[in-house]
């Protein structure tokens, strides 16, 4: 039996480990019961059940620190056996913030999820204001710069911890996310006004279009609008990025009149984009997600010319929540692709093994042929098709059903893979199928229409 520390900080999470072997060494397998259990000590947190991991024949459990206090004693049973040896577990408070260098002044602090951000002078005077995943590193002069920060001869930005939230776990047990307190890396507050300016196009026409944009993670939460409107913890665990005031209540009509935006361009794009959680099924460690990058595009071989602008009020879904074990491909076109984004790795329609330094990529593309009769439909998928993919001269087509060509969608969301962790065991929050099996396959994403219209027809 191990534990992944024998110190944990209130907030923070541990892993009890057993791997059952034979009189010879070798690992027995997934046929035993195992039980974890806490004895004395004035600590207190809570304690997952324990659950079976093929990939290494170990038995786990997490235990999430609540209140620090006295020394736990960690004991296991295998098959109702008692094991000759135990561990220890202590609990200690939460250390106050430590701020670590990040950027000198005059380049961009860049890094993870939500961070206090510090301004340090040269004489010792700081300021200090969050951010979500980047920041010029000066005191003015910037969109996304410091506000109210004091005059005085800034000389670098140091930047705090990762910012989370404890919420409860809406779904215990779901696809093997067992904890039953959750830390949610929290998201970016967005911009309340349309942030545009004037732009003339330099390069030469190809005769394709394209508009990309990034936008920060709004927020983390067990409800999803489209599936299961007006019902807080009924869905898996997703990311949600684009309208930062998306509630399980939003409609496409919500959401275009109302709440921050985190894209690119603040409330020119209100749409909502939202996509499974990633986690670490060892430890139940949300993966803090990068940025989310959305393209628009003209689509796989299609007559330019026969695109038209998104009707206001559309919603879909791309990709299959209930998939196992393949690809997803429609009419030769990739739906939902896995990758490592520095180096190379072969999509099998799983999480891929990316090394610690690279970034994880799940690419979401959306049909793009419209009935032009429905903004819905009661799978959130009829409505839309893919259309028939042709390459060569011939183009590609819509399907008489679904005749209006629309841009093609696609969503890309990033992972960066930091020390310690090992993708092999991310999982999605809706991959309800066997822990033996790679996690991945389940990819899916949703789009509600947000924009301002006007600006998205300009685009088109």
């Amino acid at each position: 039996m191990s534990v992944t520390a024998d110190t944990v900080a209130v907030g923070k999470a541990v892993v009890v480990s057993v791997v059952p072997r034979s009189n010879a060494g070798v690992p027995v397998g997934g046929a035993l019961t195992v039980m974890v259990t806490l004895s004395g000590g004035s600590s207190s947190g809570q304690l997952s059940g324990v659950r079976f991991f093929a990939f290494d024949s170990s038995y786990r459990a997490t235990y999430v620190a609540a209140a620090p206090g006295t020394l736990l004693r960690v004991s296991a049973t295998v098959d109702g056996r008692t094991l000759s040896a135990s561990r220890t577990i202590a609990v200690r408070a939460a250390l106050p913030q430590a701020f670590t260098f990040c950027s000198n002044t005059g380049e961009v602090c860049t890094f993870t999820g939500r961070r206090d951000v510090r301004l340090v002078a040269e004489g010792g005077q700081s300021f200090t204001q969050p951010f979500y995943g980047a920041v010029p590193c000066a005191a003015g002069g910037y969109a996304r710069g410091f506000t109210g920060a004091p005059a005085a001869n800034y000389t670098r930005c140091e930047i705090g911890a990762l910012q989370t939230r404890a919420t409860a776990n809406g779904v215990t047990g779901m696809a093997g996310l067992e904890a039953a307190t959750l830390f949610v890396p929290l998201g970016d507050d967005g911009f309340s006004q349309q942030l545009v300016r004037a732009s003339a196009f330099t390069g030469v026409p190809s005769g394709e279009g394209s508009f990309r944009m990034t936008c920060e993670l709004a927020t983390m939460d067990f409800f999803d609008p489209i599936v299961s409107p007006n019902a807080p913890n009924s869905s898996h665990l997703h990311m949600f990025f684009g309208n930062a005031g998306i509630v399980p209540s939003s409609t496409a009509g919500s959401l275009a009149t109302s709440g921050a935006g985190t894209c690119t361009g603040g409330t020119v794009n209100r749409t909502g984009y939202w996509v499974p959680a990633l986690f670490d099924v060892r430890t139940n460690d949300v993966i803090t997600p990068s940025y989310a990058i959305i393209y628009y595009k003209t689509g796989f071989n299609v007559e330019p010319a026969s695109v038209r602008s998104i009707p206001s009020g559309l919603v879909m879904i791309a990709g299959d929540a209930k998939n196992v074990g393949r690809e997803q491909v429609v009419n030769q076109l990739p739906v939902a692709t896995w990758e490592c984004e520095q180096s190379a790795s072969n999509s099998t329609g799983s999480v891929p093994s990316c090394p610690v330094g690279d970034v994880v990529r799940l690419v979401i593309n959306f049909p793009q042929c419209w009935d032009g009769v429905n903004l819905d439909s009661d799978t959130h998928k009829s409505h839309v098709a893919y259309p028939n993919y042709r390459s060569g001269v011939e183009r590609s087509t819509c399907p008489a059903s679904h005749p209006v060509m629309l841009p093609i969608i696609t969503e890309i969301f990033r992972w960066p893979v930091t020390m310690g962790m090992n993708t092999a065991f991310w999982r999605l929050s809706s991959d309800m199928y066997s822990l033996s099996t790679r996690g991945g396959y389940s990819a899916h994403a949703d789009w509600m229409h947000g924009w301002a219209p006007d600006f998205l027809n300009v685009l088109v």
